[in-house]
């Protein structure tokens, strides 16, 4: 994971980022790590989940979102509901105080793509979401280990409309049936189904199949 964090450093393009924090003294130290991603970083800042979804309805053209599950008029939960909901696929990384197993595994259910604690350093917050923006997924140290440690056969990282398309997957549909089944366009279902593939480390569908019912992600 470490080598493909060097992937956006090498970027032309900097990356547009939504920062939700309702914290003005944090907000201005995670700004100037945040800005260090690339010269030409664009920050947005907004202090509610209500001004987050606000902002997302207007320009939906990010490559991340941060947040804390702690922000004003919903919480961080609710901002990224809207993104499930709304099929749009940006990455959103959740910023929280909070290290309880239970938030980390609430924010990887409703669709995140990390969870960082806000006791890491500035240089761990930059390397987790380089990870992100090069298309890994982060969590905090002490929570992968518990993760290995499990033995109930869960995987928290699979968001609802992920796991509503794998249910589809194993029941032997089609994209085409997938996409009238869920009323998804044909371009929607594909790229759920290349994040899964991601996600669950194969290759084709019958590989997909097989992950989805040893991890017991569908009924």
């Amino acid at each position: 994971m470490l080598a493909s964090s060097h992937l956006i450093a090498e970027s032309v393009r900097a990356p547009r980022v939504l920062v939700v924090e309702d914290h003005p003294i944090y907000l201005e130290g995670l700004s100037i790590t945040l800005a260090s991603l690339h010269p030409d970083t664009e920050l947005v800042c907004v202090s509610s989940a209500t001004a987050a979804q606000d902002y997302l309805a207007r320009d939906p053209h990010l490559d991340l979102v941060v947040l804390d599950l702690g922000i004003p008029e919903g919480g961080g939960l609710s901002v990224l509901q809207y993104l499930n909901e709304q099929n749009l696929f940006i990455p959103a990384v959740v910023l929280s105080a909070s290290e309880e197993h239970g938030d980390i595994q609430r924010s990887m259910n409703a669709g995140a793509s990390g969870f960082i604690c806000k006791s890491s350093s500035s240089q761990e917050i930059l390397a987790a979401v380089r990870l992100v923006l090069s298309g890994e997924r982060t969590l905090p140290s002490f929570y992968q280990e518990h993760d290995k440690s499990d033995s109930s056969g869960s995987f928290p990282l699979v968001t609802p409309r992920q796991k509503e398309v794998l249910q589809l997957v194993c029941e032997g549909l089609p994209n085409k049936r997938i996409c009238l089944q869920l009323g998804l366009s044909e371009h929607t279902v594909k790229t759920h189904m290349k994040a899964l593939f991601a996600l669950l480390k194969v290759h084709n569908r019958t590989e997909c199949m097989r992950v989805a019912l040893e991890w017991r992600l569908v009924d």
